[in-house]
């Protein structure tokens, strides 16, 4: 009878939250933690923003290499009166990715630099509403990186189909 009362006892807590740590608490706890550990942060965030820049450039000039060769093969397809408007279209498809990739890393970038430059200790909220929206803006890169080789394969197949078609 005792155990039985104990698990009632602890049922009826539990269901009404007796337990739980109140949402203020929690926060005050979480931004406590934030603003204890957010320059180290901030460091470690600045050496990030360093590499991803170097990534960035060679990724570019990889990204620019493949649409100069993507722009040449068209030219000699249509010198040779070989018809591909799908490798004509997905040339375009591909520029105008790279441009939203563009786009996409210079929002990323200019919300890095102000994650870096907040102050911290006194913002905690605003510092960590950047780093949300950075990781979003990093997120979107990646998406638009998977649609650029995504491009680049299709090219590739259809590539392939106009060479077949002209054994």
């Amino acid at each position: 009878m005792k155990k039985f009362i104990i698990a009632a006892i602890a049922l009826v807590v539990s269901l009404t939250g007796a337990f739980a740590v109140p949402k203020a608490l929690a926060m005050d706890y979480d931004y406590a933690i934030m603003m204890a550990n957010c320059h180290a942060a901030q460091a470690v965030i600045s050496q990030i923003e360093k590499a991803d820049a170097v990534s960035r450039i060679n990724r570019g000039r990889a990204y620019n290499n493949t649409l100069d060769l993507l722009f040449a093969m068209n030219a000699r397809l249509s010198n040779n009166r070989i018809a591909a408007p799908r490798l004509i279209e997905l040339t375009s498809d591909f520029e105008t990715q790279l441009a939203a990739f563009r786009a996409s890393y210079d929002r990323y970038d200019a919300e890095l630099t102000r994650v870096i430059d907040i102050n911290c200790a006194q913002k905690p909220t605003e510092f960590y509403d950047r780093l949300s929206n950075a990781r979003e803006y990093r997120q979107t890169i990646a998406d638009e990186i998977k649609q650029l080789n995504k491009i680049i394969d299709e090219y590739k197949s259809e590539l392939n189909k106009v060479a077949e078609g002209l054994e």
